[in-house]
């Protein structure tokens, strides 16, 4: 029997349920669950005897998670999460991130630092040091380490390539490590911000993302020549690429095509051609980064389907 149900309680205990409450109290103050909750929140004794319902609810909110073996099997109704209990003079109730929560949320802890992302889920934690090259073609090692090494020197890279080829895995790889770094990077898929452009650009509010753009530690500018090109959109994307120039910002960039295919792309909108428009766009493209070929398979096929 444990210390706590050897606590006298029997003249707290209302006469009309005096012994469910009894036999509630023994089944939870024998509970090692309930006896390390009390001890890791320095619950007094007493709250457990005023708040049986509370603590019996708590355990059955939590029981889903004994035996849990990831995140991925969690069977919770908020994945990761579950009921707490904290005593502040008062038992409170709170949700409580379990210990595979905490652990992601800590790997996760770098993309606090991105001031705009568009970085989907399966890029959050690309890094440089979790490549496996030892299941890499060499041509594709190549691609990876000009790409590390353009990082290394502080230097842009426009990484170019077929559809699935890894671009935008190395350029995630490099925006995560400067904000592992503690420093802010930017990471756009540009078709979406063109997309936000049109919405916001007579409210004014593109503004606000723009502005980042020029200044940040590192600006990723993710499938270029994917987007519909507009006089707009030239115009500030030459803005943003002006001041990156001038102030020597670390510029990185995701295309399919060659500056040559890119620069063919930008000379076309709905109004016709603008070859002057376009022209100035690449030749500072040109300035900010190395063109790295990436190579490789397509890694968007399923393997049943190669």
């Amino acid at each position: 029997m444990s210390d706590l149900s050897r606590l006298n309680l029997k003249a707290d205990i209302p006469s009309v349920d005096a012994s469910e409450k009894q036999k509630l109290y023994q089944e939870l103050s024998s509970d090692p669950a309930v006896i390390r909750l009390l001890k890791t929140h320095n619950i007094p004794e007493q709250s457990l005897w005023d708040n049986l319902y509370t603590f019996a609810r708590w355990q059955k909110e939590v029981a889903p998670c004994r035996g849990c073996k990831s995140l991925s099997s969690c069977r919770q109704k908020k994945k990761g999460y579950h009921m707490g209990l904290s005593y502040e003079g008062l038992l409170v109730e709170t949700l409580e991130a379990c210990n595979y929560e905490r652990e992601k949320q800590q790997a996760l802890r770098h993309l606090n630092q991105y001031l705009v992302s568009d970085l989907g889920e399966e890029f959050q934690e690309c890094f440089f040091d979790r490549i496996n090259y030892e299941e890499e073609g060499s041509a594709y090692i190549r691609s990876a380490r000009a790409a590390y090494q353009c990082y290394l020197e502080g230097k842009g890279a426009y990484l170019y390539g077929n559809m699935g080829t890894g671009k935008t895995y190395l350029a995630a790889c490099a925006s995560n490590e400067l904000a592992r770094e503690g420093k802010k990077p930017v990471f756009i898929h540009y078709p979406s911000f063109c997309d936000r452009l049109a919405r916001m650009y007579y409210s004014g509010e593109y503004r606000r993302e723009a502005e980042m753009c020029r200044f940040t530690d590192l600006l990723v500018i993710d499938d270029i020549g994917a987007e519909e090109v507009t006089a707009r959109n030239r115009m500030v994307l030459l803005a943003i690429l002006d001041d990156r120039m001038k102030n020597q910002k670390m510029t990185w960039f995701t295309g399919n095509g060659d500056f040559e295919m890119l620069q063919n792309h930008l000379r076309y909108d709905a109004s016709g051609e603008d070859i002057a428009s376009a022209d100035r766009i690449i030749e500072r493209i040109r300035i900010l980064a190395k063109p790295i070929l990436v190579e490789g398979n397509d890694r968007r096929i399923p393997a049943g389907d190669k």
